[in-house]
């Protein structure tokens, strides 16, 4: 298993819905189109995928 600090580095992000990238956690907007819709990145995977 990995370092648990290293898994909250890699999954502790906000996505933006418009263009996919990664911002931080505060964020509010994206940092690379500015819109607004941000959603957190999830934090495990499907079952069965």
């Amino acid at each position: 298993m990995a370092f648990p600090e290293a898994v909250e580095r890699r999954l502790n992000k906000k996505i933006c819905m418009r263009c996919y990238a990664r911002n931080s956690i505060r964020a509010t907007r994206c940092r690379k189109c500015g819109y607004t819709g941000l959603r957190l990145k999830k934090k495990e995977r499907a079952a069965g995928k």
